[in-house]
């Protein structure tokens, strides 16, 4: 049905998640002054973290890992997940088994090497706020050190920092962080408390904003709706939630069964024209500025929204994009709606993770420069202007079916969120989104074979031939990015050939190459000195190269690559 709504009231409901309610449950193990009791009762009101049988909170008592798996999933809106798991400890009938399945394939609580989720096992707090700093979208952060920031892991120095920046977790005494101790229910409610109430403040509305701001979202799970509606609060605007004639229910949603709704539609391009309860906006001509929001399906938006796109004209109006994701980004999703539109100026869209706060939200909506809005004085984002960041990769995955793969499929692909994609594409997209950098997919005139004894003699007879393929197209406006971040496969030891037409295709002198590759065991072998031959005028970087049989987990490895490089 379609919604037109106050934005105001999204402020206030907004708002109303700070306010202590006095109807919460009191708990005898958590004392009125405590520094956790308020939050102990906003997660107990908000179901996010029930009490004990006998009344107590537990306050004190450690959690393990499947409990805050849980915990996060029921704060994130019990999105639709699985009901499947990889996990050998994750019992199928375990309360925990869709938590544990959505924090996985999220990115947020990876499982051990050895296969398990762990599921028993004590949490500490270094790694808590690790998990939450992937939630919120691992930012770049920087604070002031604690007396023991020596003991804090590596791979949670970063995490540490954001939730100190945004006093998201709270110290030991003597300006301790005790990373290696255990987190309690208190400290977990408090954390919580924090993260999902961070800067709700800061959404107010952009009063001087002369233009007329629609936002349009299609939301599978909710998440897509809780952006949509920060966005129209921050900008006085009004919502329309695009709504299919024929809902989708979470078995429609079950992107492991290969039967379902999504899948079947996924399969047949004719299956996507989905009929919408209403797909044009009374008053239309009145918008000036079009918000469309939705998730990410297989690395393009949800097809739902095609059907509204294609029904309405957007000639004369400012068309800005935004999708919800738990790890694939933007990608081409904005340029292939763009296609499918009638007119509109479409600008450069934005990736949140499912986590996201309002404030980040809101600040992302107070840096755009919309039109007639005299008001916004931030400059363009690093995307929209020269000296900007590309992520340009050549990957061959050999399926596009994650169901009943062979061996040599699995090798070539990971699957995220039921989406398959190529290893060296899978990072080039985490790159992008870290970076905050344009994409460019290179690729062959003539497409390569996904048969997988096909592909290796095909790609051993072009290294043997010293074989140039030609490029379906060239980099436009090379000239305005400063840093190239350029990926590959490894092929018999060496870059496809694919990738040497395009060093020779493209002057990179001056510009920063940071290589980076998937591989079955050999690294990068000899190819950082072959590309720096290629450009003997740019600066070449030694790179990130990532195992075949790694790539699944590594996402957290290439987000902190991102993050240290100085470029």
């Amino acid at each position: 049905m379609k919604k037109i709504l106050s934005a105001m009231l999204t402020i206030a409901m907004l708002l109303a998640l700070c306010v202590e309610t006095a109807s919460a449950a009191e708990f005898p193990d958590v004392p009125a002054g405590s520094a956790y009791a308020q939050a102990v009762q906003w997660v107990s009101q908000q179901g996010y973290i029930n009490g004990y049988n006998d009344g107590r909170f537990g306050a004190n008592d450690n959690v393990t890992r499947a409990q805050l798996a849980a915990i996060l999933y029921r704060a994130a809106g019990n999105p639709a997940a699985s009901g499947t798991t990889r996990f050998p400890d994750v019992a199928s009938t375990a309360y925990y088994v869709n938590a544990a399945s959505w924090a996985a394939a999220g990115g947020l609580i990876n499982g051990y090497q050895d296969g398990r989720f762990g599921v028993n096992d004590p949490i500490t707090r270094q790694q808590v706020t690790a998990i939450f700093w992937r939630w919120a979208g691992s930012p770049a952060a920087s604070a002031d050190d604690y007396a023991d920031e020596a003991g804090i892991s590596d791979y949670a120095k970063t995490a540490v920092d954001w939730a100190r920046a945004n006093n998201i977790v709270p110290a030991k005494d003597a300006n301790r962080f005790a990373p290696a101790d255990n987190a309690t229910r208190g400290e977990i409610a408090l954390i919580l408390y924090n993260y999902m109430n961070r800067d709700s403040q800061s959404v107010t509305p952009s009063a001087g904003n002369s233009a007329k701001v629609l936002v349009a979202y299609f939301s599978a799970t909710g998440s897509t709706e809780a952006v949509a509606n920060t966005i129209a609060g921050a900008l006085n605007a009004d919502t329309f939630e695009i709504t299919p004639a024929n809902p989708y229910s979470s078995a429609d949603l079950d992107w492991t069964d290969s039967s379902s709704r999504v899948n079947a539609e996924h399969d047949d391009v004719s299956k996507r024209n989905i009929a919408l309860v209403e797909d044009t906006v009374d008053n239309w001509a009145d918008y000036d500025v079009v918000f469309i929001g939705y998730p990410i399906w297989w690395g393009i938006a949800a097809w739902p929204v095609d059907t509204f796109v294609k029904a309405n004209d957007f000639t004369g109006k400012t068309v800005i994009p935004f999708c919800t994701s738990s790890s694939s980004g933007l990608g081409q999703s904005g340029r292939l709606l763009e296609e499918m539109a009638r007119g509109g100026d479409w600008q450069e869209g934005q990736r949140f993770s499912s986590g996201a706060s309002a404030g980040t939200v809101a600040a992302w909506v107070n840096g755009l420069n919309l039109p007639a809005a005299p008001t916004v004085t931030e400059t363009a984002r690093p995307s929209q202007q020269k000296g900007r960041t590309l992520v340009a990769y050549f990957s061959q995955p050999e399926t596009t079916n994650p169901n009943n793969m062979t061996t040599e499929e699995a090798n070539s692909t990971v699957v995220i969120n039921g989406e398959v994609l190529g290893n060296t594409q899978y990072m080039a997209q985490v790159i992008q989104e870290t970076a905050n950098a344009d994409i460019f997919r290179i690729e062959p005139a003539v497409p390569y074979p996904t048969d997988h004894t096909t592909l290796v003699a095909q790609a051993r007879e072009e290294q043997d031939r010293d074989f140039r393929p030609a490029l379906a197209k060239n980099i436009d406006s090379l000239s305005s990015y400063d840093t190239i971040y350029i990926g590959y496969p490894n092929w018999w030891g060496d870059m496809p050939m694919v990738m040497y037409t395009f060093f020779e295709t493209h002057d990179f002198a001056g510009k920063t190459i940071v290589p980076f590759n998937t591989h079955g065991g050999s690294g990068f072998s000899g190819t950082i000195s072959a590309i720096r031959s290629l450009e003997p005028q740019a600066e070449v970087l030694d790179g990130l190269s990532i195992s075949r049989d790694r790539i699944q987990d590594a996402r957290q490895q290439i987000v902190d690559w991102v993050n240290e490089l100085d470029l």
